[in-house]
């Protein structure tokens, strides 16, 4: 069945291109010598989250930024980077917003690149000395983590030479879960270090399809979400697919792994040809094997139709993109979920509906987002389109 999209795509040449990390080169490392630690993605109350305020969000013009203001209105400090000709533009609209956060508007000069990712983008780590430190983009144009650091009290952000490892790294408690495609040694020296892996996967492109019989006009992409060939993670970042969700009575790390085979069945779409539902089962045994508890929860794989192109782009509509928020006792957890059963995709509701249950028989409060259709398109979601600067 055709699916066109019910939002504004980011085509034009200035417009983001679908997020994709490649693989790194072994033993570059993403941050600084000495002791450091990152911050938990799960563990306290959400205090300060950094977001981008730019028309090159996907889904702008359908009320994105307006949604995720409202999601993140119940925490205490939103820092939000703008450019320095819009500064005015988006005050009065967080002011029409009336919302309960104290709104820290961060003003970026004209020319200067503002990611509308900054997961990507943005690292902060936790020095021995209890010193806070924003890591960014070598690059002198990219002002996103720059912005980042100002949020959080300092002159600016500390250059790297290597990209950021963005959401292919998970921490909370005594562990850091790695992507495999990461490749980086010292990540967080405090923490226990797992990575996250499959076998090696094949990235093959756009291939024919028909989408009526004897049409062979038609192409499909259904590896966009893989970084390269050979990679060892059925998606780029494994934020995607996997949640870290507290531990049990026991003291067992609890996690949420992505479920496309579950939620296949839930929406009646089955999953394409070549789809990698092994590298699943393959993680969701390598987990199990040391020790963690593993809930499954629906991950949809899902697409859009581009007629005029006739290309069928897939990608994953991901509620394990999401923010969490473990608390003792555990009666104040809170999951913030992206949803998607709008538009073109009303099927997806079901899916929704099932992912806010499996947190809720967990014993979290679920807030559910609305649509972010526009974010998944672009293979992002929630958790990708911010950055977490402090908790409680």
């Amino acid at each position: 069945m055709l699916k066109s999209r019910h939002f504004t795509p980011c085509r034009d040449a200035n417009g983001p291109t679908p997020r994709r990390a490649l693989p790194r080169e072994q033993g570059r490392s993403a941050v600084r010598d000495g002791e450091c630690a990152l911050l938990s993605n799960a563990s306290g109350r959400i205090r300060h989250v950094f977001m981008v305020a730019t028309r090159r969000l996907p889904g702008f013009e359908q009320g994105m930024l307006e949604r995720l203001l409202r999601l993140a209105g119940t925490f205490q400090h939103i820092s939000l980077a703008v450019h320095e000709a819009d500064d005015a533009e988006f005050r009065n609209l967080v002011d029409g917003l009336g919302l309960a956060a104290n709104v820290n508007v961060i003003a970026a000069p004209n020319g200067a690149a503002l990611w509308p990712w900054p997961q990507d983008r943005v690292t902060v780590i936790r020095g021995g000395d209890g010193s806070t430190t924003v890591l960014g983009s070598d690059d002198p144009d990219d002002y996103t983590a720059y912005a980042a650091g100002r949020a959080c009290g300092m002159d600016g952000a500390v250059a790297l030479g290597s990209p950021q490892p963005g959401g292919n790294i998970l921490v909370d408690g005594k562990t850091c879960f790695v992507g495999a495609d990461l490749c980086v040694p010292a990540i967080d020296t405090g923490r226990l270090i797992e990575v996250i892996a499959c076998a090696p996967l094949a990235r093959r492109g756009p291939v024919r399809f028909e989408m009526v019989p004897g049409d062979h006009s038609w192409r499909q992409d259904i590896d966009r979400s893989i970084a390269a060939e050979g990679s060892r993670q059925p998606i780029f970042h494994i934020d995607m697919f996997m949640t870290l969700a507290g531990a049990t009575p026991e003291g067992t790390p609890r996690i949420l792994l992505g479920d496309p085979v579950w939620a296949s069945e839930l929406i009646g779409l089955p999953l394409p040809e070549g789809f990698p539902v092994k590298a699943f089962e393959q993680i969701e045994f390598g987990l199990r094997l040391r020790g963690y508890e593993v809930h499954r929860n629906p991950l949809p794989f899902v697409y859009f139709d581009d007629p005029e192109a006739k290309l069928r782009e897939w990608f994953y509509a991901s509620a394990n993109n999401c923010w969490v928020e473990c608390m003792e006792p555990a009666s104040g957890c809170r999951v913030f979920l992206p949803e998607y059963g709008f538009g073109p995709w009303p099927e997806l509701k079901a899916t929704d509906d099932a992912n806010a249950a499996v947190w809720e028989g967990l014993g979290f409060e679920v807030v559910r987002g609305g649509d972010f259709l526009p974010l998944a398109d672009q293979l992002g979601s929630l958790n990708c389109v911010s950055r977490i600067l402090d908790r409680a």
